[in-house]
């Protein structure tokens, strides 16, 4: 299966996987793009034991959305900035987030360090970035962050619950890999169809984030296997696809918003049981 990455800040990072599979690199308007192909016939369902998904984008998402969620906590502590305006400062605040340093977050050059005191600094920030006209920041952070540990605030993919099933029956065990903190456990517990799940691995107990080299290796040793028996499934290029690569792992795109390049990614959950994968047949 091919595999489409965008905007590869380092490509040196996982050349060496790119050389062991045949690549080609494609130049676009937007950038430049790596395509890993002829991913088909390079493992057998047999020689897969662990199935590691993400989460948010892949099994679940915030419902209501992000967005509308701030908009309706904030706007209580006075807050007068639009949805769209929350929308697109999120998204901005969020990618900085991701490399930038933050008020008692990673020291420089460390940004992938992860811990639950990381991430609620890390959080807090984002939320000072994205409603700064609130009247009493703390509470409403305090409010946000408590909505988004709640079961009922995010809602399961509709092709989960039946593919998980499904592939629990073949024999596959299966966890969630996520940038996430520790109110991932209860958001998962709290949904039934989640229940074929063994366990959450959460960066901020991991140590480190995706896409840090750490994170897969700790990954690897918890799943007590070798990396080529491992494939991970999740909707972003770097995290879920180029790192695992690199760490010797299988990897699978799945893009619910079609928005890839990737003609062979995944559009839906449940393509699992029916690519050339195959996964139901070991």
């Amino acid at each position: 299966m091919s595999v489409v990455t965008s905007n590869v800040d380092d490509p040196l990072r996982i050349f060496g996987s790119i050389w062991r599979l045949s690549c080609a690199v494609i130049t676009i308007a937007q950038g430049v793009f790596i395509v890993l192909s002829d991913f088909k016939g390079r493992f057998s369902p047999s020689s897969i034991q662990w199935l590691v998904f993400d989460a948010v984008g892949t099994l679940i998402q915030p419902n209501p959305s992000v967005p509308v969620a701030y908009h309706s906590i904030a706007s209580r502590y006075g807050s007068q900035i639009s949805v769209d305006e929350i929308g697109s400062r999120f998204r901005r605040a969020f990618r900085q987030s991701e490399t930038d340093q933050f008020p008692n977050g990673p020291a420089a050059g460390s940004h992938y360090v992860s811990s639950d005191s990381i991430e609620k600094a890390r959080w807090r920030w984002i939320v000072e970035e994205v409603v700064p006209d609130v009247n009493n920041i703390q509470q409403c952070f305090a409010e946000l962050w408590d909505h988004f540990a709640r079961p009922s605030s995010w809602s399961v993919f509709d092709d989960v619950g039946s593919t998980l099933s499904a592939l629990r029956k073949a024999g596959y065990r299966m966890v969630i890999a996520s940038n996430f903190d520790s109110r991932l456990h209860s958001v998962c517990r709290g949904h039934d169809v989640l229940s074929a799940i063994e366990q959450s691995f959460v960066s901020s107990e991991m140590g480190y984030r995706k896409p840090a080299k750490e994170f897969y290796s700790s990954l690897i040793a918890r799943c007590g296997c070798r990396p080529n028996q491992i494939l991970m499934i999740g909707d972003d290029p770097e995290h879920d696809v180029a790192g695992p690569i690199a760490a010797n792992m299988h990897a699978m795109l799945i893009d619910r918003k079609s928005t890839s390049y990737d003609t062979n990614s995944i559009r839906s959950l449940d393509r699992l049981l029916s690519t050339s994968v195959c996964l139901t047949a070991s």
